[in-house]
C-alpha cells in the first residue's frame, strides 16, 4: 500500500475513534474503543498516543479509560463562535459588498495569524480575491491593526514582537478613530479599511474589512466607507451581545 494511502487511512482510523465517544458513553477503555473500529489495540493504541499526545484525547490513570481531551473542545467553541459571526454578518457583507462593489469579509483572531470566515467578491473585473480559511500574519494590513488594537497591550505586543511593522501608536490611533485604513501594506496598488466587531463581552471578536484597488477608494471615498463599516460593525456587535 502506497504510503499517501496508510496515511489517510490512518486518519480514517482516527477519527472512527473519535466517533466512539458519545454522551451515554464518554470514558472508553483501550479494548472497547478497538472493538467498536474494527483494529487491533496494538494499533488503536498507536493512533490514541498520537492524539493523546496532541490533546485531543485523554486517559484517566486511575480507570485507564480514555476520553475526549481539551483540543476538541476550543475547537468546537471556535466552530460554535465563528459560525455565529458568519450567519449574523453575511447580510450585512451582501449590503456592503452591493453598495460599494468591493471585495467585503471578515477576520477572526486565530492565535498569532488572521483567519477570513467569509469573504462576498466584488463582481467587477478587476477585485480582490481572499478565499474562506485563508490565514495571514498579524502584522500587516487594516484588519490586523484593527484586531490589534483591542487587544490586550501584552497580547499584541508578543505579536508584534518579531515583526514591529505597526505601531502602538498606530493602534492608539485606530482606537479613536474606531477604524484602521491601510495601503499597499499587502499588495501593491491595494487599499484595505477595517472597522472592529465587539462580543457580548465587550472583548474584540473579528474585522469587519472592505479591500480593493487603490485608484477605486480615493481619500475621500475612503473615509465615507470607513464611517459605514463603523456603522455596520456596530450593528453586527449589537446582534452578537454587545452593548
Amino acid at each position: 500500500m502506497a504510503k499517501t494511502d496508510t496515511n489517510v487511512r490512518s486518519l480514517e482510523n482516527a477519527l472512527r475513534i473519535l466517533d466512539c465517544f458519545t454522551r451515554e458513553k464518554p470514558n472508553l477503555s483501550l479494548v472497547e474503543i478497538a472493538d467498536r473500529v474494527d483494529l487491533y489495540p496494538s494499533t488503536a493504541s498507536r493512533l490514541i498516543s498520537t492524539m493523546e499526545a496532541m490533546g485531543y484525547m485523554k486517559r484517566n490513570a486511575d480507570s485507564l479509560q480514555y476520553s475526549l481531551g481539551y483540543k476538541l473542545a476550543t475547537l468546537g467553541a471556535v466552530c460554535l463562535s465563528t459560525e455565529d459571526i458568519r450567519s449574523i454578518s453575511h447580510p450585512f457583507l451582501v449590503s456592503l459588498r452591493n453598495r460599494y462593489n468591493e471585495s467585503v469579509g471578515v477576520y477572526v483572531l486565530n492565535k498569532t495569524q488572521r483567519i477570513c470566515i467569509d469573504c462576498v467578491p466584488s463582481t467587477q473585473p478587476l477585485h480582490r480575491v481572499i478565499e474562506v480559511g485563508t490565514q495571514m500574519s498579524m502584522t500587516r494590513g487594516a484588519s490586523s491593526k484593527v484586531l490589534l488594537a483591542y487587544l490586550p497591550e501584552k497580547e499584541s505586543a508578543a505579536i508584534l514582537a518579531d515583526d514591529p511593522f505597526i505601531t502602538t501608536e498606530q493602534l492608539e490611533e485606530v482606537r479613536q478613530k474606531g477604524y484602521a485604513i491601510s495601503f499597499n501594506e499587502r499588495e501593491q496598488s491595494l487599499c484595505s479599511i477595517a472597522a472592529p466587531i465587539f462580543d457580548s463581552h465587550q472583548k474584540i471578536k473579528a474585522a469587519l474589512f472592505i479591500s480593493g484597488p487603490v485608484f477605486r477608494i480615493p481619500e475621500e471615498k475612503g473615509k465615507e466607507i470607513a464611517l459605514r463599516l463603523i456603522d455596520t460593525a456596530k450593528e453586527i456587535s449589537i446582534e452578537l451581545g454587545y452593548s
